[in-house]
């Protein structure tokens, strides 16, 4: 699998380690078990998702948390995640990606897809109310996130290309 990801600047990157941290502690499943994960926002993704030459439209600064987020993972077990309003920069940047590097899958198309920060994989429903409860017990979650960059992830070579 390859991807295209908006990656955050260092202040939010700590931010969101220190959430999967949070659950890691609490003894809950976390990105945080694993040292090879770096928070981001996947913005496409396919098998044979190319390294785009050039994105049409100005990356982001700024993505606005909107709380959080889940998805089914299979029986009894969610993807735990923090969603990104889609604004119209995101929006926009998001169809240049596209259109620069065709071949996603449909869950990553304009109009199908929620952006988000996975703090969590395959959590069991009935860890959710305690990981809702560790995560805003001593502070809210961010309000913001920035961006710190753009890269490609080609999941098969286990490299990483710098975008901007």
């Amino acid at each position: 699998m390859r991807s295209i990801e908006l990656v955050l600047d260092a202040p939010s990157d700590q931010a969101v380690r220190a959430l999967w941290q949070i659950l890691v502690a609490a003894e809950l499943p976390s990105l945080g078990h694993s040292g090879t994960n770096d928070p981001h926002v996947t913005l496409a993704a396919g098998e044979s998702l190319p390294v785009p030459s050039g994105i049409g439209a100005p990356m982001p600064e700024a993505l606005r948390v909107a709380g959080v987020l889940l998805f089914p993972a299979g029986p009894g077990r969610h993807v735990l995640g923090l969603g990104v309003v889609v604004d119209e920069p995101l929006a926009r940047f998001h169809r240049a990606v596209h259109a620069a590097a065709p071949g996603s899958l449909d869950s990553s198309l304009p109009g199908r897809w929620a952006p988000h920060v996975t703090l969590a994989r395959r959590i069991r429903d009935v860890d959710l109310p305690a990981a809702l409860r560790v995560l805003t017990a001593d502070a809210p979650l961010p309000e913001v996130l920035t961006v710190g960059g753009l890269r490609h992830w080609d999941g098969d070579a286990k490299a990483v290309t710098p975008l901007t």
